[in-house]
Parts: C-alpha cells; sequence; structure tokens
C-alpha cells in the first residue's frame, strides 16, 4: 500500500468513525476551494463601499476620528479615518480617507448575502478636484486591503488591489463625474464603475 493510500484510508477511517458516534446532526464544513466569482466579487466590494457611504449609520460608539457602527444584517465595523470638501475661489476639493474593519458583519448585495471579517481590512482613499466648470479635472485614489468572506456554506479570503481613476461628465443637463475602479479584486481583473460622492 502506497503511503498517499494509506493517508486516503486513514482519513476516510476517521471520518466514518467519527459519523458513526455522532448524532447525524453534524454541520457540514465551509466549502474554502470554491473562490467569490466575478459577480459576487464586484457585490462584496460594494457591499463593503456601501457602510461608508451610509447617510444614516447606526453608531455604536464613536471617538474623533473613529466609530464602530453596526452592519445591516448583523456583526459591526470599525471605520476610521477622514473626509472633507471645501470650496476654495474657482476649486473645489473632495478628500476622503477611511478603513473599515469588519467584524462577523453580515451584508447583502444582488441578493448574496456576505459575512466579512477584516483582516486586517479595506482602505479606501479618494482625492478629487474641480477647477472652475471642469477646467481641470484630477483623481486620485485607490482600494487597498484583505478581506474574510462567507457566503452560505463556501468561505475564503478577498484581497484588494484597485487604483481610481475618473472623468468629467457633460453630457447631461447638470456636470458629473464619472468614476473607474479597475486592478485586482478576490483573484479577478475587474473594471467597476463607482458611484460618485453625493457633492459631486
Amino acid at each position: 500500500m502506497s503511503k498517499r493510500t494509506g493517508n486516503a484510508l486513514g482519513a476516510f477511517l476517521i471520518w466514518v468513525f467519527a459519523a458513526g458516534c455522532g448524532d447525524g446532526t453534524t454541520e457540514p464544513e465551509p466549502v474554502t476551494d470554491m473562490p467569490l466569482t466575478t459577480q459576487e466579487a464586484v457585490a462584496l466590494l460594494e457591499a463593503v463601499e456601501g457602510l461608508w457611504n451610509d447617510p444614516e449609520p447606526q453608531i455604536i460608539s464613536g471617538s474623533e476620528g473613529s466609530a464602530v457602527i453596526a452592519c445591516p444584517l448583523g456583526g459591526q465595523a470599525r471605520l476610521t479615518g477622514m473626509g472633507s470638501d471645501e470650496v476654495v475661489a474657482d476649486t473645489g476639493r473632495l478628500v476622503l480617507d477611511v478603513t473599515v474593519a469588519p467584524t462577523g458583519c453580515q451584508l447583502s448585495r444582488d441578493g448574496i448575502t456576505f459575512t466579512l471579517d477584516g483582516n486586517p481590512g479595506l482602505r479606501h482613499r479618494m482625492e478629487i478636484t474641480i477647477v472652475g466648470f471642469f477646467e481641470a479635472f484630477t483623481v486620485e485614489g485607490s482600494s487597498t486591503g484583505t478581506l474574510d468572506w462567507q457566503v452560505a456554506d463556501r468561505s475564503g479570503t478577498c484581497e484588494i488591489d484597485l487604483a481610481l481613476s475618473g472623468a468629467p461628465d457633460l453630457s447631461g443637463p447638470e456636470p458629473t463625474v464619472s468614476l473607474t475602479q479597475t486592478g485586482r479584486l478576490c483573484g479577478h481583473s475587474v473594471e467597476v464603475e463607482v458611484e460618485p460622492p453625493p457633492d459631486l
């Protein structure tokens, strides 16, 4: 008998013994070899971004520059960072630098329910500067970090490394900003449109 066959047989016998001693109602272990699809990965990103875009978060505790908020379906997340916007003469600037560290945070997006933990979390940076009527326009930003996720009986880790870019959109009656994140998301190469902040 080969060593590999012996190991497999030993593992099978242990499983049979454990199953015979149990009451037959043991819960299945989370599946770790089924990564998120591209659609699921984008939904995860948008769900997390919704935490710092929530206009009326349920705050559990807070201090200057930091707050713990309740997640929509259970668990919590710590938000650390700052945001500001200012207009000086003909120049407007919006700055956001926030880190979210979820703990058992349950979120739903596009019919998918996620449970997330920070490992160590996700940092989102954005700086947008507009001069005049878009005579000059610059965008700098990124989303980077790692999150542990669980969806039903699947689980894994999502590494995020996205760069933010943008351009003015003058096609409508009111000028707006088109923002896009590109890079790596949970093992996928993606290009994700970002909802611009309400101040733009």
